[in-house]
């Protein structure tokens, strides 16, 4: 078995990178494991450096050293090769991916994690790009792409980042006016505030949007929040972080709540489409979940939150 480690050095802003390459060659140098670290350059290298990587055919666990954009890239590039299981050492400004696992420091041991053991994940399908944890459009799509005008404000984190942003998005107009199909059945048309579809609970620095999503169950989670006041947004706020938002009953007009296999989205003006963080511009998105669509690394003694069915990893 062979480890590989993607460093993406600008992932939380660069903290702590340079320090990594140095942990994992305290850790392996001196046993038996055949390992390589790569230090990305620059946006898109990631994919090219993996896919001649990949034409070797050997067994290997390729780790996303960085953030879920670090993790987006990784999994577009290798997800559908049969040797490869994709593991994460969070880095990043948010890491919400990891927080649908159980024990989230092992993730940042370099000895856990080379013990660990592979489980099949769900994926979606978003047009022609993977999401391994949300995608999303509306306030939180167009927050995301937002994001950058904090990016140098410093001792924020991710979470803070997100919020700034939502404020900032604020003052533009809200709502996107859609026609949403589910699963084949007739669409419908109304004005969303958020559209939010979830293999995984979190994103945005650890909103718990999705709060039912699991990320084996073949199933993606739909919530749907139409357009409200600005005021009853901040209302909104506190609850959709914690993951309360299906059981406050002074939302509960305002947000469906549904699990389903396809989504149909159209819209007359083109819309940012925010995938595992990463933007995407379209006026329509196909999504469909891809059932056990590739191999994670888990870490020793981690589990799937809410999963009732995982890898025998201990």
């Amino acid at each position: 078995m062979r480890h590989i480690f993607i460093i993406n050095p600008a992932a939380g802003n660069g903290r702590y990178q340079n320090d990594l390459a140095d942990l994992i060659n305290s850790e392996l140098l001196d046993k038996d494991i055949e390992y390589e670290i790569y230090l990305s350059r620059f946006k898109g290298d990631i994919h090219s450096y993996l896919l001649k990587k990949c034409n070797d055919k050997i067994e290997s666990v390729i780790y996303a050293c960085g953030g879920d954009g670090t993790l987006h890239e990784v999994i577009n590039a290798t997800h559908n090769v049969p040797h490869v299981s994709i593991g994460v050492i969070p880095r990043g400004s948010g890491n919400d991916f990891i927080k649908n696992f159980s024990k989230g420091t092992h993730f940042n041991d370099i000895n856990f994690q080379i013990h660990g053991s592979s489980v099949n994940l769900d994926l979606i399908k978003v047009n022609n790009k993977y999401a391994a944890s949300v995608c999303t459009v509306g306030l939180d799509a167009d927050a995301a792409f937002q994001m950058h005008k904090f990016k140098k404000i410093p001792f924020i984190n991710g979470s803070t980042r997100y919020y700034l942003a939502v404020i900032y998005c604020l003052i533009n107009k809200l709502g996107n006016h859609l026609e949403i199909s589910v699963d084949g059945s007739g669409a419908t048309n109304s004005s969303y505030l958020l559209t939010v579809m979830a293999n995984g609970q979190f994103y945005g620095g650890g909103y718990k949007c999705a709060p039912l999503a699991i990320l084996n169950d073949g199933l993606m989670d739909l919530c749907l929040v139409k357009n409200i006041s600005r005021f009853k947004i901040l209302n909104l706020m506190n609850s959709y972080k914690a993951g309360t938002h299906l059981e406050n009953p002074k939302l509960s007009k305002w947000i469906s709540y549904k699990k389903c296999k396809k989504i149909k989205i159209k819209s007359s003006k083109p819309l940012n489409v925010c995938v595992d963080g990463e933007i995407y511009l379209h006026n329509e998105v196909a999504l469909e979940i891809e059932k056990d669509a590739f191999k994670f690394w888990m870490p020793k003694e981690v589990q799937i939150i809410g999963s009732k069915k995982t890898a025998k990893n201990k």
